[in-house]
């Protein structure tokens, strides 16, 4: 078995993936997102490794008493106060339960998905017309919170983040065809169309997920501008949106700090370029796809099997370090999914060695970065001199423990 697909499902086969925190408290502020991430790894595994993480047959299991009267997470819809969070974390919710019925055909995963489709997603996407378009700026932490409330919406710092649940109701959609859905998914995608995602500066997660979505929307109705329309916003990613060491800025725009990368976007980012390239074999999405899994989503695996955000690199900050070791309640659980887009599409990613080329304003061999090693950590790596300095492909960190971890420090020449 690949050592990150080991290490992946050896992170989630404990805490505090295991028994006793199956399930977030009531208080949590993400309803349906620890749940339904969880599910939608558990599930990647499998389909892996052919084996079950322990906890996923207990948590489905334990769902039906665990969501409410409605058949969802979190308070009764209130549309007075619409919670971009809960709709985000049910997006999630949705993409596990999906992911659940495809592999088993399981009746309740069906069930509990169509109740909280018809339940909370049918009654509150006719108020995706009145999402706020003009907002204060708030930057939030790695795990975003509530920033305050504007007309009907309680909104977050994780700006956009309602439109997460396009990416889980076009997959319901995709495979059950519920005419019921049609009409108000293909609305609440036509109000992400019109969002500004750079004047908004939304969270470029939540306009990667969204934007899977309206692929995965595309796929099933053959409407032509759907792809084009993804085409543009993972243009506008590329150019806005991704660091130079392929992984991405946590917001649009200029009016946030650039912080710290999500692994949990770089994953979404790596899946749109290999499915544009599925679809329409233009070589630019293969070579990004490959960027991104040699040079940004390789390094954020630790060694725990855990995964966690970087610094942002560019020419201003040409720094490479860990930001946060291991983020337990996103990435750890998304990494798996992109390990299961790697897996399908590995005869992609093969590499060879070669002489170190400049393009992009980098060093590169073969689609991987050139990077100095700033802090002596990796002695024994293949050197490649170019001129005075002596650089390495951008290593990986599994094979470290935390403590030396936190001190790789690797440059990006420019």
């Amino acid at each position: 078995m690949d050592v990150r697909i080991q290490k992946s499902f050896q992170r989630l086969s404990n805490e505090p993936y295991a028994s006793v925190n199956l399930f977030s408290p009531p208080e949590y502020d993400w309803p349906g997102d620890w749940e339904g991430r969880a599910l939608l790894a558990y599930c990647r595994l499998y389909s892996l490794t052919g084996k079950k993480v322990p906890a996923m047959e207990q948590l489905m299991q334990q769902l039906p008493e665990k969501v409410n009267s409605q058949g969802y997470f979190g308070p009764a819809l209130d549309l007075n106060e619409i919670d971009e969070q809960q709709l985000s974390g049910h997006g999630w919710f949705l993409r596990g339960l999906m992911a659940y019925y495809e592999l088993f055909q399981s009746s309740k995963a069906m069930e509990i998905a169509r109740q909280t489709v018809y339940n909370l997603f049918l009654p509150a996407l006719a108020n995706f017309a009145f999402y706020p378009v003009q907002r204060k700026y708030e930057d939030g932490g790695v795990y975003g919170s509530i920033a305050g409330k504007c007309g009907n919406w309680r909104l977050s710092t994780d700006i956009g983040c309602a439109f997460i649940s396009l990416d889980g109701l076009a997959h319901y959609y995709a495979v059950t065809g519920d005419k019921n859905l049609e009409m108000p998914l293909a609305y609440a995608i036509w109000q992400f169309m019109k969002l500004d995602k750079r004047g908004l500066g939304m969270q470029t997660h939540a306009t990667l997920t969204a934007t899977r979505g309206i692929l995965k929307y595309y796929e099933v109705s053959g409407e032509e501008d759907y792809l084009s329309y993804v085409q543009e916003v993972f243009d506008l990613y590329v150019q806005c949106g991704m660091t130079a060491t392929y992984e991405n800025y946590n917001w649009f725009g200029d009016q946030h700090e650039k912080t710290w990368t999500e692994p949990c976007a770089v994953v979404d980012s790596m899946i749109l370029a290999l499915e544009l390239y599925r679809i329409t074999k233009e070589d630019r999405y293969r070579v990004l796809a490959r960027r991104i899994w040699f040079n940004g989503l390789q390094f954020c695996q630790r060694s725990s099997g855990g995964v966690g955000p970087n610094t942002c690199v560019d020419q201003k900050h040409p720094y490479l370090q860990i930001s946060f070791y291991d983020a337990v309640q996103c990435c750890t659980m998304r990494y798996s999914e992109g390990l299961y887009w790697y897996q399908k599409n590995k005869g992609l990613f093969s590499w060879k060695d070669g002489e170190p080329v400049f393009e992009d304003g980098r060093y590169y061999v073969d689609d991987w970065l050139l990077v100095q090693d700033v802090s002596g950590t990796y002695p024994d790596e293949k050197c490649y001199e170019l001129g005075d300095k002596k650089l390495i492909r951008l290593p990986l960190l599994h094979q470290f423990c935390e403590q030396e971890a936190m001190n790789v420090c690797l440059r990006v020449i420019f």
